[in-house]
């Protein structure tokens, strides 16, 4: 009888252990995964900054292109670093939307480096953009967030109602490889993984295929494939990227 009474203390004392810390547990795990993300995020596009300088070159003139604008008003989703600051016009107003707290300090250090740039940070996320009015900015930015939303369709309905009318999307992303292909099994086989280690990416998505569904008036977009060196980064190596108009 002793030891029933031993084991069944146990076991509630290991449930109240389990529901008492749980959402403490919780809590310190997401806040260490989201540090550590925005520390490999900021590895990442300093290893890739050259791959990807041609790219962005080529999606950010259309901002250089529009009618002179001033103050253009911008907004980028999941900004992280201000890796695509250096593209972006003189006098711009920036809002950056992020949910990682983290990486604001890191943007906003970025930010001095450009004085030119009014730079300002919310807290948020791509499928509730309601700081934002209806077609209230000149243009979107989304770099390498898209493949982490938790709701496609809505986030790119968010862009298209804060968007003026002709306003400008610019999107890079990673997306499923060739079906058949071996880097196409690894991405279905270590999909689960890699969600859970890097905040929410998703290595099998077609954003392509759900811009070109979006509604925009026009998108100009290309797939091609990145040399990646690292082995690890060959998963995402097929891109898209391009321009979509209001």
């Amino acid at each position: 009888m002793f030891c029933i009474k031993t084991i069944l203390a146990l076991v509630v004392l290991f449930v109240a252990g389990i529901l008492f810390l749980g959402p403490r547990l919780r809590r310190w795990a997401n806040k260490r995964s989201k540090i550590w993300f925005n520390d490999f995020n900021k590895q990442y596009l300093k290893d890739c900054k050259e791959l990807f300088r041609p790219t962005q070159e080529k999606i950010f003139k259309c901002l250089h292109q529009m009618p002179e604008i001033r103050p253009l008003k911008v907004v980028e989703i999941g900004a992280g670093a201000g890796a695509n600051f250096d593209f972006l016009p003189k006098n711009t107003e920036l809002v950056c939307i992020d949910p990682n707290e983290y990486a604001k300090k890191d943007l906003l250090i970025k930010a001095e480096q450009y004085p030119d740039i009014k730079v300002t940070f919310e807290i948020g996320v791509a499928e509730d953009l309601s700081s934002l009015a209806d077609e209230s900015v000149d243009a979107v930015i989304a770099t390498h967030v898209l493949c982490s939303v938790k709701d496609l369709n809505q986030s790119l309905k968010e862009v298209l109602r804060v968007l003026k009318k002709g306003g400008k999307f610019m999107f890079m992303e990673h997306i499923e490889d060739v079906n058949g292909s071996r880097i196409h099994f690894w991405q279905h086989f270590l999909k689960v993984p890699w969600h859970f280690a890097l905040q929410g990416c998703n290595l099998t998505r077609t954003t392509n295929i759900s811009i070109q569904k979006a509604g925009f008036s026009n998108v100009e977009l290309d797939i091609f494939e990145l040399d990646f060196k690292k082995v690890q980064l060959k998963l995402i190596g097929r891109q898209c990227a391009g321009v979509a108009t209001k």
